[in-house]
Order: C-alpha cells, then sequence, then structure tokens
C-alpha cells in the first residue's frame, strides 16, 4: 500500500482572502487619487479653452481695432465650429464680454457630461492682468 500524500494544487481560503484585502487597499487609495486627476483635467481644459478665446479676442483687436459687444466665440479669428469641443466641455459653454484687448471676461459655464458635472471656470483680464475662478 502506497501511503504518501498527494499534494492538491490550489490556493487556500486564507491566501485568497489575503489577496482580496491587498487589493481592496490599494483600491481604496487609487481611486481618490484619480478623482483629483480629473477635476484637474476638467480645469485645464476649461483654461485651455479661455486661454485660446483671449488670444482670439486680441486677434480680432489688431485685425480691426475694435471687439464687437455682440460677438460669439465662432465669430473670433481663427476659431472654427467645434474647435473648442474637448473631453469635458463643449464649444456652447464659452462665452465672453469684452471692452478691448486687455479688458475681458471669458465664462465657461458648467456641462453635464456622462462623466459627471464640470466645474464653470471664469478668466478675468482686466488691463492685461488675468485672474482666474
Amino acid at each position: 500500500m502506497n501511503t504518501k500524500k498527494q499534494k492538491k494544487a490550489g490556493f487556500t481560503l486564507v491566501e485568497l482572502m489575503v489577496v482580496a484585502i491587498i487589493v481592496a487597499i490599494l483600491a481604496a487609495v487609487a481611486i481618490p487619487l484619480m478623482s483629483g486627476n480629473k477635476e484637474s483635467a476638467m480645469r485645464t481644459e476649461a483654461q485651455a479653452g479661455c486661454s485660446t478665446i483671449a488670444t482670439a479676442i486680441k486677434m480680432q483687436w489688431v485685425q480691426t481695432g475694435s471687439i464687437a459687444t455682440n460677438a460669439t466665440v465662432e465669430s473670433l479669428p481663427g476659431i472654427g465650429t467645434d474647435d473648442l469641443d474637448g473631453n469635458y466641455y463643449r464649444q456652447a459653454n464659452y462665452s465672453f464680454t469684452a471692452e478691448d484687448a486687455k479688458t475681458f471676461t471669458i465664462n465657461v459655464s458648467s456641462y453635464a457630461s456622462t462623466d459627471g458635472d464640470t466645474p464653470a471656470v471664469k478668466m478675468e483680464v482686466d488691463k492685461g492682468i488675468v485672474t482666474w475662478n
């Protein structure tokens, strides 16, 4: 008679539980970090769009010497339809009011995307000094 015990292949329940706990801890740490990155990406996209509009306002001022009070984003030089569409904001979310090439306000309204509500962003330029809200 052969009395040797046969070794069974596989993992014990304790080993599987330890792995599950480690994965849960890693997920608990990683998810908030990724959420912060997403919010930062939204704000960066809005600021990039605002900067594009600011450049276009300055271009129009140089070309024509004025900014129309009822001008739209699409009417600015160098900005075509859907040029400002990104992952989190659409071109329709951008609006501006301008007194001249050095004093204007650009607003980016909140957008309910499939990824959640995006934050509203405001760029104010007063005599060439830029502030973000």
